[in-house]
């Protein structure tokens, strides 16, 4: 093993040169680039902004300058002149990065080798992880929104500008409903590994799309954002080596693979660069904070108001755990600012410390645990992702061993049967905790193996049926497979089919048949026998990989620190990019919050809670942005009462006839905590927009103040 590293470490450093030769080719590198980038931007740039102002460009390019009526020329070449100076700076703080990244220190100190089984677990959970997200959610449902009430979306504008009838797509259901789907079944392909190399690329690509119009329609929220990273990342690994159908194909093809338990530079960077956008994107959140409000973010009167404004959102199954602590000291507020603000800014020292890597994605979970309960926000896909960072196989091999005092499973099989041999390739990959052990009867001495086990076991016995020994007793084809899959985690769903009555009659039938003609079902080459089983090969070891891929892995990961390090730096939000600035700004101690009111064809005015109207709305608290527009200016009025209608359409199909709702009320409320903490009301009535529920334009408003009086009494 020791000589093998030895080995990896060669070749990587004679693919990058020696250190001093690294450092003078990168900083050449650099140098060109930046001349060649300074004489586009400076000489050919300007040129092409002309041209597409004056609409002389192809026609995709001169709608992306929409305001050639409004503002001159100029101004578009002084804001490309502030953009290209972005860039130059991004750009020599990537070959800075790349300096450091390159270095056979960063390796060996912070990356480390992983084995093909930990690259892939990553992918099949973080495509798991999107899976369920995408599974709870119902796109079909915003063909009903108005499109007014779209908003630009970053990087989603490009389908708006192709001409390929994105508009009508939104408005269209079914084809909406159609796309979910197609959605779903990619991350389920990717979950299980099915052609990974392309797979996982459209995952990341529909995970965008999809992410990216539920945005569109209820704002730059950040669940699902970083595993969607992660995913992006993965599209350009090797993450189908391990836990997938493409491994398994090459094993029962009797195609080398990576070994198993075999760890190797290219999985060790390709799990560090699924690493940093986990990192970074906490990192960008706490330091978000301290540049836009620095210490004053943790006073008690700051987490207060964040927490008081959250826990009054007319969310359904709201805690209000934060309100019943308004009688508690400040300090247990400063405390939790603390602790909250501490757990972000340090989460990137995951990044250089194994210890780090141990302790802060657990206390990361507790924190979003606490985040449920005081501000009413999920943030399930990270609580989730987080797990990445640990090693399971620890915890595997423990289960093993705890299983192995029961003994082994043995495995008699002919290993002149190239069925029989694939089979077993397969079954030795997917034996998680290594309760199988596999033995070519046609190597074994049958006369002693009887002795030894007690049994009186034939030649012709054996090559007619797979014989099975599981504590002290023995199985025959069928029965074995059932002893099988208790034992292999992966066939478990399939265990309990196995032993329903009239199974195993058919079972034995199905098994004599395929057994009499399974040297008919594949051509056995020479070598046949499994004495080393393909699946823990040697002879595919990662130097075939490393000179390959460890340069561009390690550049990669530069890349990815110095381009979300720019969004961070500019504060831009530009979906899928951000800034991360959540919770920012710090807020005094008055609470703005909002209720909604339903008043129905009864007569009777009682809270109504969005997530019941249309099914978007029912995830992450969508409708926050119609609070906004209800009390914007009057165009934005307009748009938010036509939305509460529709809102208000789509309940009324959930209910009976006498819930019905003929009309939505938004109200606005003010809390001045700071003069008033004990308020039992929370506050007082700032205003309030009322929508009738009606496909009549004329009829979209009502009086504000009746039908209230009635429901603020009860409050």
């Amino acid at each position: 093993m020791k000589q093998e590293k030895t080995a990896d470490f060669a070749i990587r450093n004679s693919w990058l040169g020696a250190d001093g030769n690294r450092t003078y080719l990168l900083i050449s590198l650099g140098f060109v680039t930046a001349i060649l980038w300074i004489s586009f931007a400076q000489f050919i740039m300007p040129a092409i902004i002309e041209s597409i102002y004056r609409g002389e460009s192809f026609s995709l390019l001169n709608r992306a300058i929409k305001g050639q009526a409004e503002f001159p020329l100029e101004h578009y070449l002084q804001k490309w002149d502030s953009i290209s100076m972005q860039i130059l700076w991004s750009g020599l703080a990537f070959w800075m990065l790349t300096l450091l990244t390159t270095s056979e220190g960063f390796f060996r100190r912070f990356v480390g080798e992983a084995t093909p089984g930990t690259l892939g677990a990553i992918r099949m959970w973080t495509c798991a992880i999107l899976l369920i997200t995408t599974l709870w959610d119902d796109l079909g449902s915003v063909a009903v929104l108005p499109l007014g009430y779209r908003e630009d979306m970053g990087l989603m504008k490009i389908l708006d500008e192709l001409a390929i009838g994105f508009d009508r797509f939104l408005t269209n259901e079914s084809a909406l409903r159609l796309f979910q789907r197609a959605t779903e079944l990619l991350l389920f392909l990717g979950v299980i590994g099915w052609r990974t190399w392309i797979v996982v690329p459209l995952c990341a690509v529909s995970a965008f799309v999809f992410n990216g119009i539920l945005r569109e329609y209820s704002g730059f929220w950040h669940q699902n954002l970083v595993p969607t990273y992660v995913l992006a990342v993965l599209s350009f690994t090797p993450c189908g080596d391990g836990w997938s159908i493409d491994r398994l194909r090459k094993i029962f093809q009797g195609k080398a693979v990576p070994g198993s338990e075999k760890t190797s530079p290219v999985y060790g960077w390709a799990r560090y660069a699924c690493w940093v956008p986990i990192a970074l994107t906490y990192a960008a959140a706490g330091l978000s904070k301290l540049r836009a409000d620095g210490l004053n973010w943790m006073s008690a009167t700051n987490m207060r108001t964040m927490l008081y404004e959250q826990t009054l959102y007319p969310r359904a199954g709201n805690y209000s755990i934060s309100l019943h602590l308004a009688s508690a000291p400040d300090f247990v507020f400063v405390l939790l600012g603390v602790a909250a603000l501490c757990g972000e800014l340090f989460f990137i020292t995951v990044l250089f410390s194994r210890t780090a890597r141990r302790y802060f994605p657990a206390i990361s979970i507790l924190m979003h645990i606490g985040i449920v309960f005081l501000q009413n926000i999920v943030f399930f896909d990270l609580m989730l992702l987080l797990l990445i960072f640990y090693d399971f196989s620890v915890v595997r091999k423990r289960i093993g061993n705890w299983l192995a005092r029961a003994g082994r499973i043995q495995i008699l099989y002919d290993g002149m049967c190239s069925l029989c041999q694939r089979t077993v390739r397969i079954l030795a990959s997917l034996d998680l905790f290594r309760r199988l052990e596999f033995q070519d009867f046609r190597r074994l001495d049958l006369t002693e193996f009887n002795h030894t086990h007690t049994l009186d076991l034939t030649p012709d016995a054996v090559e007619k049926e797979m014989f099975i020994i599981s504590r002290g007793k023995g199985y025959l084809g069928f029965e074995g497979y059932r002893i099988i899959a208790l034992a292999v985690p992966l066939l478990w769903p399939v265990a309990p089919w196995l032993f329903l009555p009239g199974v195993s009659t058919l079972g034995r039938s199905v098994y004599r048949i395929v057994a009499r003609r399974r040297q008919g079902f594949l051509t056995c080459a020479s070598g046949c026998s499994t004495e080393r089983l393909p699946s823990d090969d040697p002879k595919l070891g990662s130097l075939t990989k490393t000179r390959r891929h460890t340069l561009g892995y390690s550049v990669a990961t530069a890349a990815v620190i110095a381009v979300m390090g720019t969004f961070w730096f500019h504060r831009i939000e530009y979906y899928p990019f951000t800034a991360v600035q959540m919770f920012v700004n710090y807020k005094g101690p008055t609470v703005r919050y909002y209720k909604t009111l339903g008043y129905r064809e009864s007569g009777a005015v009682s809270r109504i809670y969005l997530e019941d109207t249309l099914s978007v709305m029912s995830v992450n608290s969508r409708y926050e942005r119609l609070f906004d527009l209800c009390f914007g200016d009057p165009k934005d009025v307009d748009l938010c009462k036509q939305t509460l209608s529709v809102l208000g359409s789509a309940y009324n199909k959930k209910v009976a006839a006498s819930e019905k709702l003929t009309e939505l009320e938004i109200q606005r409320w003010k809390w001045d905590f700071g003069s008033h903490p004990r308020d039992p009301n929370y506050g007082n009535l700032d205003t309030r927009t009322v929508a009738q529920i009606s496909t009549s334009e004329s009829q979209c408003s009502r009086s504000s103040s009746e039908g209230v009086a009635d429901y603020l009494t009860e409050q």
